[in-house]
């Protein structure tokens, strides 16, 4: 189970799921007429300025000896990442506004950047899960999407049932895998779903 488990919080590392929720957003929504191409340029975006750059600046750190373990286990240690997570979402932010995408999309980034405000300061004094408040942005952004009609409805309930299992799964894993306590999965989750709320009802 636990090698079950470490996968599921490799596959939906925080820093991954923005692009999942941005391809989500994009490929089953009205965006899909723009095309794959157009599309596939926006998701590639995404995924450089909250994925691979982030975990760049976590490398150097690593390497450098400023975090004791990639993986960012120590709740002391989270303060720069965050910090450079922070930057890299804000560049994502204007990068899929210089593309002209609609604000309930931005929405979902926006409210990726308040949730890392709020992570950065909980994190001195608790640790709480960042998987779980991603997972809460994703739930969200599908239910949201869902409810207000912005999902093409063969999509609707498969990702719906899919979404919710899955945050389920996120979860149990960090708790499986003793990361987490389940009040901080908990709480990460509902300030993933918080923030994103907050931030779909200011931009649309």
């Amino acid at each position: 189970m636990k090698k079950v488990a470490t996968i599921l919080s490799t596959l939906f590392h925080p820093l991954l799921m923005p692009t999942y929720g941005i391809a989500i957003a994009l490929y089953t929504s009205y965006m899909r007429i723009f095309g794959d191409r157009l599309l596939g340029i926006i998701v590639i975006g995404v995924l450089l300025t909250t994925c691979i750059l982030p975990s760049l600046g976590i490398y150097i750190l690593y390497k450098t000896g400023h975090v004791s373990d990639f993986r960012l286990h120590e709740r002391t240690e989270r303060t720069v990442p965050y910090i450079i997570n922070f930057a890299c979402y804000i560049a994502c932010y204007l990068y899929l506004y210089r593309f002209g995408i609609p604000g309930w999309i931005l929405a979902f980034i926006a409210g990726a950047i308040v949730s890392l405000i709020i992570a950065l300061f909980i994190n001195r004094y608790w640790k709480i899960s960042a998987h779980m408040v991603a997972a809460g942005s994703m739930v969200t952004l599908v239910f949201l999407m869902s409810f207000y009609g912005l999902m093409l409805t063969p999509y609707i309930l498969p990702l719906q049932i899919a979404i919710v299992l899955l945050a389920g799964a996120i979860g149990s894993s960090r708790i499986l895998l003793k990361r987490h306590t389940l009040g901080q999965v908990g709480a990460g989750f509902a300030l993933g779903v918080l923030c994103c709320v907050s931030m779909f009802y200011i931009f649309v």
